[in-house]
């Protein structure tokens, strides 16, 4: 599978986990999420709560 086609599978994966907080599936959110920050090369923050997909964001938000 081309690296596109992995993205591809990843974000639609993630989005299908989407939903407002009472439907949401967090669990395999964050393995979606995960797999994203692995193939894309976002790191995590430095107190491991996450991966910091904001770094890359058209608009960063500014969380300092």
């Amino acid at each position: 599978m081309t690296k596109t086609e992995l993205i591809r599978r990843f974000v639609a994966d993630y989005m299908r986990y989407e939903g407002c907080s009472c439907c949401r599936n967090q669990d395999e959110q964050d393995k979606a999420k995960a797999k994203l920050a692995g193939l894309l090369d976002v790191p995590m923050y430095d107190d491991g709560s996450g991966y910091d997909f904001n770094k890359f964001a058209t608009d960063p938000v500014n969380i300092n």
